[in-house]
């Protein structure tokens, strides 16, 4: 319909999209204050054409994780108010659902790094626009934030700052540096561990490292990993 064309919703697939597995295809949904419900899909090879992007303002990526049900995050409404009224940013959500929702953790592992790839064209642009990699914020939730390492690290660590969300821990527990969100992939890398004793990293990651209640179970949260 006419309304779905006016307003991009972010991805939704289900569990017989996991089991078949997915092609990665990832779309940039951008919110500010001016279309705080409707999203404006920003164009891969022209984002210069988006007319409620301001490259003078801060700009907040917020990056999902793997999805093995396919269902959008349950957090990202509550994330996108709450971002846009404590400042007055360029919200980007990048979804890359179809990607991320498998039943094969390891193929969502292997897209990460494409992800980034899509990801710096985007901000490449964004800087010819005008806009500054000091003023880029990206936070990114389990293997979201080991992406947004990836972007930081193609730009040398001058991103402006990196918020790591239960950083995912399999298949990057191991890893050196350069192949997993670190502490110098941008100017500031905060993180919150909150799974370690499951799916989450251990170690410190970042600049400053939070382990609430341990960084083990959450009170309020459901045992089960499907949940996220």
């Amino acid at each position: 319909s006419d309304e779905e064309q006016k307003c991009p919703e972010f991805t939704d697939l289900n569990i017989g999209n996991a089991l078949s597995g997915t092609t990665l295809h990832v779309q940039l949904l951008l919110y500010t204050r001016e279309n705080h419900d409707c999203a404006e899909k920003l164009i891969e090879h022209n984002v210069a054409a988006s007319q409620f992007l301001n490259t003078t303002k801060k700009s907040v990526f917020v990056i999902h994780g793997f999805r093995p049900t396919g269902s959008p995050p349950v957090w990202l409404g509550d994330m996108k108010r709450l971002l846009l009224s404590s400042e007055d940013v360029n919200l980007i959500i990048v979804d890359w659902n179809r990607g991320a929702t498998t039943v094969n953790y390891i193929a969502a592992v292997e897209n990460c790094w494409k992800v980034a790839e899509i990801l710096k064209n985007y901000v490449d642009q964004m800087l010819v626009g005008g806009a500054s990699l000091d003023s880029m914020h990206m936070i990114g939730v389990s293997l979201g934030a080991h992406v947004a390492g990836f972007v930081g690290q193609k730009y040398n660590g001058k991103f402006g700052r990196i918020t790591g969300l239960d950083p995912a821990g399999p298949s990057f527990n191991r890893e050196p540096p350069e192949r997993r969100l670190d502490r110098t992939d941008a100017q500031f890398v905060d993180v919150i561990h909150s799974d370690i004793n499951v799916l989450g990293f251990k170690k410190p990651l970042g600049t400053i490292d939070f382990y609430p209640n341990g960084g083990m179970d959450q009170p309020g949260c459901p045992k089960t990993f499907f949940s996220g």
